[in-house]
């Protein structure tokens, strides 16, 4: 399994995304993401581990155990997949946001929300003003990453998808 596909999983993700805020134990994560069984939680960071997309920040004494801090990898030499590759990895990632969809749809959270929806916006860009853009939303979400812990705090996905026009 390629680095990619561990990292496509959607307990994986969302490990990764909490991850992308700074680094955190898994005691943290766990209390962040109740959702995420603690077992579940220790056996995707041992896949995520292994596949060196997180990596030890640092190690302490608690108790007579090793509480230990994740981070994502430094590691930046990844091998580029190939076309089929990419295809392949695109249709799990599509299967993530429709299973996602679908348990929204019906959900309670359906009911009690009017704050969900999906577009696609086509946009000019040079370089320069693409990576401006892309620096501006790592700005604005960085600070969302982690929840907060205020009243009525939800938490949302959102997924993009960056792909140059190819004109017929």
């Amino acid at each position: 399994m390629t680095n990619l596909e561990v990292a496509l999983h959607p307990v994986r993700m969302k490990i990764l995304s909490y991850l992308f805020a700074g680094s955190s134990t898994p005691q943290q994560i766990h209390k962040d993401l109740p959702e995420i069984a603690p077992a579940t939680l220790y056996r995707h960071i041992k896949a995520l581990f292994d596949a060196g997309l997180i990596e030890v920040e640092q190690e302490n004494q608690k108790r007579g155990a090793i509480e230990v801090t994740y981070r994502l990898s430094r590691a930046t030499s990844q091998p580029e997949p190939s076309s089929d590759e990419l295809k392949k990895l695109f249709n799990v990632y599509l299967a993530g946001i429709l299973n996602s969809f679908d348990r929204f749809i019906g959900s309670e959270q359906e009911s009690k929300s009017n704050r969900h929806g999906f577009s696609k916006a086509i946009f000019y860009a040079t370089p320069n003003q693409l990576d401006e853009f892309q620096k501006k939303m790592l700005e604005a979400i960085t600070p969302l990453l982690k929840p907060s812990g205020q009243p009525h705090q939800m938490a949302y996905e959102l997924s993009t998808i960056l792909l140059p026009v190819v004109e017929e």
